[in-house]
């Protein structure tokens, strides 16, 4: 009996084990099948098989939490989405992997730049973000103080998406061109390369964001109080949501000038902000008049209208003629408002009392006597 009840649970025990194996079979089966019907098939790595879930998360070695999901639907209409995980991950090699290092958005890319014949890199990218307003060097090349606060690659560029146009018979309208594709699947008949290649260009001749989306961008850093104070500068995004081109914007125009359309010589790379002292700048005090003459603005602008004060406070050391200007501007609002308050009471004490008066008249007195 001992020994049968031995091979019993021995048997028990090895039909668990076989049972494990093939119920570990099944869920990777049905992973992979999932998988492969999701549109994956470019991950070759199977990254997105584990990162796709959206609670695959963990604290580091800091403390801080780090969220590894992927929201594949986002990458896939974004302008990144024919390059594989590794292209941009290089130091993963296998699965499971250790901690990933920080990608390096300057590093030369598998692709190849067609117009030069070398490896595509952001390089030139980042050599001109070192000339503008947001380089974290100086003029000497030695790093600024609070080098946490400079926007790196990802700080504006979070989630850029495509956004096609096509003409068709003269007329400029969103969405892709069919007539235009099918001329370029005449060749490049594999896969959507057409498709992407079209959308890839036609995104880059017009606004590739939202102009809101953009004054957002901007706003991450210029909106916060702190970090105006560590570097002395105003509330540039209230001011801008305050005159007619912020209220324009906030209605749903896309024709009225964001902040890249007034911080960046047209025809410039927009990386290339620069501060108003800047004889180069766009928004330097003699360039202003040719900034809002652009083929897309005010092409007639005189000098007055380029003379007017976009981001102006009533900060009474920066601008103190605008600060009196509006003490006295309350100052007349509130005398003109409390006389009339005061004729008003005026006037509904005499309907009150019709016959008062603070002074007797004699002569009024002796008739009645």
């Amino acid at each position: 009996m001992q020994v049968a009840h031995s091979v019993l649970i021995r048997d028990v025990g090895m039909n668990k084990h076989v049972m494990t194996k093939w119920i570990a079979v099944f869920v990777f089966s049905f992973c992979m099948f999932s998988y492969s019907n999701a549109g994956f098939a470019g991950d070759e790595l199977n990254c997105v098989l584990c990162h796709k879930h959206r609670g695959l998360s963990r604290i580091d070695e800091d403390g801080k939490f780090r969220l590894f999901y992927i929201n594949q639907e986002l990458f896939d209409s974004g302008p990144h989405r024919r390059n594989k995980c590794k292209d941009c991950h290089t130091d993963i090699d296998k699965i499971p992997h250790e901690p990933a290092r920080k990608v390096d958005c300057m590093q030369e890319c598998h692709m190849v730049e067609p117009s030069g014949n070398i490896k595509f890199s952001h390089k030139t990218v980042e050599e001109t973000l070192h000339k503008s307003a947001h380089s974290p060097l100086d003029e000497d090349g030695k790093p600024k103080p609070h080098q946490e606060d400079y926007p790196g690659c990802k700080d504006c560029h979070d989630q850029p998406f495509y956004r096609p146009f096509s003409f068709y018979k003269g007329e400029l309208k969103a969405g892709v061109s069919k007539r235009g594709i099918s001329r370029c699947k005449g060749c490049h008949t594999n896969g959507d390369f057409a498709e992407d290649f079209y959308e890839h260009i036609t995104t880059r001749l017009r606004k590739s964001r939202y102009p809101m989306e953009t004054i957002k961008s901007c706003a991450k850093c210029h909106q916060d109080p702190e970090f105006q104070e560590r570097h002395d500068l105003d509330d540039v995004v209230t001011t801008y949501m305050q005159t007619f081109h912020g209220k324009m914007i906030a209605l749903g125009s896309e024709k009225t000038a964001d902040c890249l359309d007034c911080h960046v010589v047209e025809g410039e790379n927009t990386h290339l902000i620069e501060g108003k002292e800047v004889i180069t700048s766009a928004v330097y005090k003699n360039n202003v008049q040719a900034t809002c003459r652009t083929s897309e603005c005010h092409e007639k602008a005189a000098a007055q209208l380029a003379s007017y004060q976009t981001h102006v406070t009533y900060d009474r050391e920066k601008y103190p003629l605008q600060f009196y200007m509006l003490v006295g501007f309350k100052a007349l609002m509130a005398c003109v408002l409390y006389f009339f308050l005061a004729l008003i009471f005026l006037e509904l004490l005499r309907r009150l009392f019709p016959c008062f008066s603070f002074i007797k008249d004699k002569k009024q007195d002796d008739e009645v006597e």
